[in-house]
């Protein structure tokens, strides 16, 4: 019997090592050869034999930050034996729940019963919220789904800054997107903290959960289009020859087409496109863009540095309303 063989969610704690005669030279040596992730005192992430990676290691940072946090979580969960579940955005990435700016190098866990609080360097622990748990697809316990979105908006994202309700609306827009959520879940749980700090920003914000946005980026953009006035349908079907595809955005009073471009709209589903791939996709948008112009459209295009940038959102949608204007008249 080897190591790997006594993992429970990835995790083995150094009982499991004891059991199989493994000492804390023998544990030290296992990390050094990178076989072993030391998680938290007396808890280990385990490599199987064969694996292509780690399991604490994805595709890129995003996809490895959240590999690490999931087995932190289970570290910690199997450590407190049942008296803890996962909460806030802790529990929204052991559902694959999309987060934006939360601190994936500290767990996020809320006692079974009592209404105590505890902070450890990787983890703070929260008082019963007082619903039964729910699993998780791992099957490790959590907080409900509903709950986890709106603690993620009540507290500070990470240490020394102030709590972002956004974070509480990116996460019901990819839930409720997954259909992991429904609107009335979401609803009873703003009741259930009413009178909590911050709640009236996290209700404000969550009145606009829109399960049609598809990534953080989108969920970004249109939240600074609304707070700017710009009324808008996400998800506009459209058919050109015999093909169909949707644009992010479009604009209810002017004919102008806005769309958000992550790395994940060109990798189309892959992990690491290659630059071929790369160019055929981007060859494909520009096919669309140009379709939609024909059709008498014009078109807008964010990236993730820019969603949040109202000035610049505003400037750049005002001059495409500018141009689209100019066509009409013209």
């Amino acid at each position: 019997m080897e190591l790997h063989d006594l993992a429970k969610h990835g995790v083995v704690s150094t009982a499991d090592a004891t059991a199989l005669g493994l000492g804390p030279s023998d544990l030290r040596r296992l990390v050094k050869a990178g076989t072993v992730r030391r998680l938290i005192r007396g808890w280990y992430a385990v490599c199987p034999p064969g694996a292509e990676r780690p399991p604490w290691e994805g595709a890129d940072s995003f996809e490895s930050a959240r590999r690490q946090h999931r087995l932190l979580v289970a570290a910690l969960l199997r450590s407190f034996a049942g008296r803890a579940v996962a909460s806030h955005h802790s529990a929204l990435v052991l559902h694959d729940v999309e987060v934006w700016r939360s601190d994936l190098g500290v767990a996020q866990l809320c006692r079974s019963e009592d209404d105590h609080s505890r902070h450890r360097p990787a983890a703070m622990l929260h008082p019963a919220v007082g619903l039964p748990p729910v699993l998780a697809p791992s099957g490790l316990r959590t907080v409900p789904l509903a709950t986890a979105v709106v603690q993620v908006g009540l507290r500070p994202p990470a240490r020394g800054v102030a709590p972002l309700p956004l974070e509480s609306l990116v996460a019901a827009d990819n839930a409720l997107h997954q259909g992991l959520v429904t609107t009335e879940e979401l609803a009873a749980a703003i009741r259930a903290h009413a009178g909590a700090p911050g709640i009236p920003g996290v209700r404000s914000l969550l009145a606009h959960a829109d399960g049609r946005h598809e990534s953080v980026g989108e969920s970004r953009l249109a939240h600074t289009m609304r707070v700017l006035g710009y009324r808008f349908t996400p998800q506009i079907p459209v058919t050109f020859l015999g093909r169909k595809w949707r644009v992010d955005f479009e604009l209810d009073d002017h004919p102008v087409a806005i769309e958000f471009d992550g790395l994940a709209k060109y990798a189309g589903g892959v992990a690491n496109p290659t630059p071929e791939q790369l160019r055929q996709a981007l060859a494909r948008e520009k096919w669309r863009e140009d379709r939609l112009r024909d059709s008498g459209r014009e078109v807008v295009r964010f990236i993730w540095s820019e969603a949040d940038d109202a000035r610049l959102v505003r400037a750049r949608i005002n001059e495409a309303i500018l141009r689209a204007r100019r066509r009409r008249s013209a």
